[in-house]
């Protein structure tokens, strides 16, 4: 697969420990690392060692452990571990972003895991690495592809310049990002339908975290060829029930693949445009 910005194995394990958490009252310590546990794995040289630390971010997230990975991300470790240290975060921002909209206050149950006032202090540390040109590049591309968890009308600008940057790399995080908000639909089309490689694939996510059913079509083409390059084809089958209502005779054949990475990726996507269609019945049924 190419390179995920956020890591898109990281975004839904750490999605559904927070669901858990969130919804059933599961205690975040689970009897898994500690945070000085947690803190080493994070900081290890090995990109493979930190990955198996993401887990138990998730479920152990707490005001101290939130402050020391931000500090991480600070920090003088190298740029690697500084950008994965950033990521990490990236849950915890878009929960605290979804949960504290408005003003809402939460009992200390339910609520996320970090206060407000430690919300507002990362999304400022992260502001500022992002802001800062004398920043390693992976570093502020990480914090900005965190920062758009939590949609900010600034970021709109920031998408736009550097979509038309000449450097592909700060392309592919303003493609990240145009998945995160309205606004960049017609510009997320063009590269579904004319993009290659790395932002092709990213664009494809895009499309489908924001429901792009313009792209339905060439994503339902890329989903089922054998032709497309094997990464891009699972992309686009998890993207398709996002994209296209229709698309269950798709991914039920999909899900009869002899290639089981193919199979199960049409499976989950079964699954998800099932819990789409129940949620679009539940809000018919509010109004």
């Amino acid at each position: 697969m190419p390179k995920s910005n956020l890591g898109v194995k990281y975004a839904t394990i750490v999605s559904a420990a927070g669901l858990i958490a969130h919804f059933f009252g599961t205690e975040r310590d689970n009897g898994g690392m500690s945070h000085e546990e947690i803190i080493a794995t994070l900081t290890d040289p090995d990109p493979e060692v930190r990955e198996t630390a993401y887990e138990d971010v998730a479920m152990e997230m707490d005001e101290e452990l939130a402050r020391a990975i931000v500090d991480i991300a600070a920090g003088k470790q190298s740029d690697e571990i500084r950008a994965d240290a950033i990521v990490a975060l990236g849950p915890l921002i878009e929960e605290c972003a979804d949960d504290y909209i408005d003003g809402l206050e939460w009992g200390p149950e339910l609520g996320p895991p970090v206060s407000q006032e430690t919300f507002d202090s990362l999304v400022q540390r992260l502001r500022a690495m992002y802001d800062d040109a004398s920043q390693p590049k992976v570093v502020r591309r990480r914090a900005f592809e965190v920062l758009v968890r939590d949609p900010q009308p600034w970021q709109h600008d920031e998408i736009r310049k550097l979509f038309a940057s000449a450097d592909e790399e700060w392309r592919l995080t303003a493609i990240f990002g145009m998945g995160a908000m309205t606004g960049f639909e017609k510009e997320l089309l063009e590269v579904v339908t004319h993009g290659e490689g790395v932002q092709l694939a990213e664009a494809v996510r895009s499309a489908g975290k924001l429901g792009l059913d313009k792209a339905s079509k060439t994503i339902r083409q890329l989903a089922t060829s054998n032709k497309t390059e094997r990464d891009l084809r699972l992309e686009a089958i998890r993207a398709l029930p996002n994209v296209d209502e229709d698309s269950f005779g798709v991914l039920e054949e999909l899900s009869q693949s002899k290639d089981r990475e193919i199979a199960e990726a049409a499976e989950d996507a079964m699954e998800d445009l099932t819990l789409n269609e129940a949620l679009d019945d539940e809000d018919l049924g509010g109004e």
